[in-house]
């Protein structure tokens, strides 16, 4: 009997211990100030978040405290998939305020790009994602892995995933040269690209509209993204950019701006880079307090 006793307890311990191992790490705490649903379960005021767990916010945001440090808010009526890496945003707004984190909307990958940056992300339907740069800048990257927009602390930008393949570019802004090179910052996403083709060279100095092929080969011109082989040009203004043609490529961009200043709208416009469609916003996200749903003494994650 007391050798029957001990084989059926060594059974239900080795059960035990596979159930244990078998299960998905915890990656961090979930904290509301109401309910919300941890994979399609109903759960009060904090949760424990497993790796791949779907999140559903009901009226009250939640604050996501990971285990990494990452930190991140779901606003009301949001729907999320957490990973220790990445969000998968699905539907709702989301917000990142940690550098090693990203969340991930649409085949886009959206990061803070500085320890105190904070980035906001807010899926409207099918195809659209706005971002926006809540504090600090915001750096978007398609799912290759290239840099589609650089948004600076404020600003906020549209984006179309669905826009066509990543070969094709679009950029408009102030043709500079700089180290011998000819580059062009876009005036909506601040994406700089080194332009390439015959001809172009006569509109130094100008502001300019493109249209290319982009080559996966890294360029050669520091601080650009990518190489882009101009098949179109056209100007839109003359001149405007000669202290950015006087500039090294960081000031470059400061040539955009200008461009923007001269009276070129960036709501107007619309770049494509990477395969991704970009336009100016107008929905606000970046000026908005607090997320929808969240209480102005949000609850702690700290234990």
């Amino acid at each position: 009997m007391l050798t029957t006793t001990r084989a059926l307890l060594s059974l239900i311990l080795c059960g035990t211990v596979s159930v244990c191992f078998g299960s998905a790490p915890a990656i961090g705490l979930i904290v509301a100030d109401g309910s919300f649903q941890i994979d399609h379960s109903k759960v009060w005021d904090n949760g424990t978040l497993f790796a791949g767990s779907l999140i559903e916010t009901s009226q009250a945001s939640s604050q996501l405290q990971l285990q990494n440090g990452a930190r991140v808010r779901l606003a009301a009526d949001t729907r999320a998939r957490i990973f220790d890496t990445h969000l998968v945003l699905e539907n709702g707004i989301g917000q990142v305020e940690s550098s090693n984190y990203r969340i991930e909307a649409r085949s886009l990958r959206i990061s803070p790009a500085t320890s105190d940056s904070v980035a906001r992300v807010q899926v409207t339907d099918s195809r659209h994602v706005v971002v926006a740069a809540y504090r600090g800048e915001v750096q978007v990257s398609n799912k290759d892995n290239i840099l589609v927009a650089m948004l600076d602390s404020g600003h906020e930008l549209t984006f179309d995933p669905q826009a066509g393949t990543t070969s094709v570019t679009q950029v408009s802004g102030c043709l500079v040269r700089t180290n011998g090179k000819l580059i062009l910052v876009d005036r909506t996403t601040g994406v700089t690209v080194e332009l390439r083709g015959s001809g172009i060279e006569n509109e130094l100095g100008n502001q300019v509209e493109v249209t290319g092929a982009a080559d996966n080969v890294a360029p050669s011109a520091p601080g650009t993204s990518r190489i882009v082989y101009v098949e179109t040009l056209k100007r839109i203004a003359k001149g405007s950019c000669t202290s950015a043609a006087k500039a090294t490529a960081a000031t470059a961009a400061a040539g955009a701006a200008a461009g923007a200043a001269a009276g070129l709208s960036t709501a107007a416009v619309v770049a494509i880079v990477g395969g991704v469609a970009v336009t100016g916003s107008l929905i606000g996200l970046a000026s908005v307090h607090a997320l929808p749903g969240q209480s102005q003494t949000q609850a702690s994650t700290s234990r």
